[in-house]
């Protein structure tokens, strides 16, 4: 992995965890809900300009400030459900929008495993020099690259030492 870029390993991002940074926080709530297993959306601009993320945890942030949800015991009501709803129609995605934290096609992959490290990221939106994005890297890709290289580095050793 040791000359390996960012672009060998990057996966095109769904159209469906991508969201305009103009669209409601409605949108966001409708595209983690249709896709269970994501834990970010990708916010761009009306050019696919990367301006940020979108996580998840701060979408439920966002709901726990908007309902004045203090302690556990806070029992949500049909009419919070409601009020959620017609705040997030109101409200855009930009202000929940976290920083932009991504890396180029062209960065070497020892890069982006170290940023991803150091900012606990498992998925990181790639972008070209334009920062327009153009797709994500995860970090089980790069586990799975990973270990075919070791098998392959101790299929060669094995091979070597016959």
């Amino acid at each position: 992995m040791e000359n390996v870029i960012v672009s060998e390993l990057c996966e095109k991002i769904s159209d469906k965890r991508m969201v305009k940074d103009d669209m409601g926080i409605e949108y966001a709530i409708k595209a983690f809900a249709a896709h269970t297993h994501t834990h970010v959306l990708f916010v761009v601009n009306k050019d696919g300009i990367l301006t940020g993320v979108v996580k998840l945890k701060q979408l439920l942030e966002w709901v726990k400030v908007k309902l004045n949800i203090v302690s556990e015991k806070h029992i949500v009501t049909r009419s919070d459900a409601f009020e959620v709803l017609r705040l997030s129609q109101s409200c855009t995605i930009k202000e929940i929008t976290s920083e932009i934290i991504s890396v180029k096609q062209t960065d070497a992959i020892a890069h982006a495993i170290n940023l991803m490290a150091d900012k606990e990221m498992v998925e990181m939106p790639v972008i070209d020099d334009a920062g327009k994005l153009v797709g994500e890297l995860r970090i089980s890709d790069l586990l799975s690259k990973l270990l075919v290289d070791i098998a392959s580095a101790e299929s060669d050793n094995t091979c070597s030492l016959s």
